[in-house]
């Protein structure tokens, strides 16, 4: 069935509305660990384990969708998001705080796989790229929020940790008011990514190597910056130019996918990317800075597309019917490439130099575009979705 304007934009308000309390969390978590006197060791605990809450949730999604529907997992992500955000106040401890920031990370990428899931699963292969590009641009909207609503409040009281928890029980709001029915339940709940691998190799990879390019670039970036003497506005401004790239040419990206083999736009953006990573890393300390916010702004529009078009691509060739299943899988092979991503990169730094961070990216993005265009080249003509497994 084609999805509707209305729910779409409802779909989008529920996107907006989790993403905004993950803003918040996401600060506010890390800075009230050390106002009660954590340990930067702890601190970095709570940090993982949220990813590898993440990673767990999109393991479980699937089963979770088989056994209680779409609605019924949106249900249960939210309220466990919502008590997670409202228990930490009460337990401020290591332990539970590590329990719990693992509790948000599986709600969150839950909701996410939901979402996407039923956007990709709802729209056609002629819309799907320009849904999920506007998905990504409300994202990236409502990250800015929950940081903004982050400093209107503060951190050392309960105030900031309730709204959290409100955002997270009314993003099932809209999923409530949805006329439409929901796609079907998968009819495999397994995570199986070497039939991902088998049916979407070009999107496979590009999951997988994106998040190992895009986990150094938010991470690492500002050590780039102040190990070649930057100051800290400066890093602030560069920054603000990647997250301004990659939010403006989501919706462009997408709309040239549905056009396009997503194969070759995939590669293009690969390219893209490496030529401004390349010149970034051998030339950033002697080219201007507005250069370099110049390059910063091309590597964000070129990187941060990748994901969605790669996602896009898989479910082309997958089939909506499996869309949790697949948009789980994208989730796993791209968290697995960010936390692999930062600690690669920062060892060729420390061997290289900080330049080293962007030249990495680079060969990431050449392997990647050199993979996908053997892809195309092994099967030239657009597959339609595998039928049945």
């Amino acid at each position: 069935m084609p999805l509707r304007l209305v729910s779409f934009a409802l779909m989008l308000a529920a996107v907006f509305l989790l993403v905004t309390a993950n803003g918040i969390m996401s600060t506010l978590v890390p800075f009230r660990a050390k106002i009660e006197g954590f340990s930067d060791l702890v601190v970095g605990f709570i940090g993982s384990s949220f990813y590898a809450g993440m990673l767990g949730g999109a393991v479980l999604t699937p089963p979770l969708v088989r056994r209680a529907g779409h609605v019924g997992g949106f249900a249960v992500c939210s309220l466990s998001g919502a008590i997670a955000a409202l228990a930490m106040p009460a337990l401020i401890q290591p332990i539970p705080w590590i329990v719990l920031r693992f509790l948000i990370g599986f709600s969150l990428t839950g909701l996410y796989t939901l979402v996407e899931s039923w956007l990709s699963g709802a729209s056609d292969n002629t819309s799907r790229g320009r849904v999920l590009g506007i998905c990504s641009v409300a994202q990236y909207a409502a990250w800015a929020a929950g940081n903004q609503i982050f400093i209107l409040a503060d951190p050392a009281r309960f105030v900031l940790f309730g709204v959290a928890a409100v955002l997270f029980v009314t993003s099932a709001l809209p999923f409530l008011l949805l006329r439409e029915t929901p796609p079907g339940r998968p009819k495999n709940s397994s995570l199986d990514l070497v039939w991902v691998f088998n049916t979407a190799p070009a999107a496979f990879a590009a999951a997988l190597l994106t998040g190992v390019a895009n986990g150094p670039l938010y991470a690492l970036s500002p050590a780039y910056g102040a190990e070649v003497g930057f100051s800290a506005s400066d890093v602030g401004v560069m920054m603000i130019a990647v997250t301004i790239g990659s939010a403006a040419f989501q919706v462009p990206n997408g709309w040239l996918s549905d056009r396009l083999d997503r194969r070759r736009l995939l590669a293009s953006l690969a390219a893209v990317a490496a030529v401004a990573e390349i010149v970034l890393g051998g030339c950033g300390v002697v080219v201007p800075l507005l250069a370099v916010y110049a390059l910063a702004f091309v590597i964000g529009a070129a990187d941060a597309a990748q994901y969605y078009v790669a996602a896009a691509h898989a479910v082309d060739r997958c089939g909506p019917d499996q869309a949790v299943m697949v948009m789980a899988a994208m989730i796993v092979l791209y968290g697995v490439g960010a936390i692999l991503g930062p600690p690669i990169a920062s060892t060729i730094m420390s061997i290289a130099g900080a330049p080293a961070l962007y030249l990495f990216q680079g060969a990431v993005h050449v392997a990647l575009a050199a993979f996908v265009l053997r892809q195309i080249l092994l099967k030239p003509a657009p597959v339609q979705a595998a039928a049945g497994r």
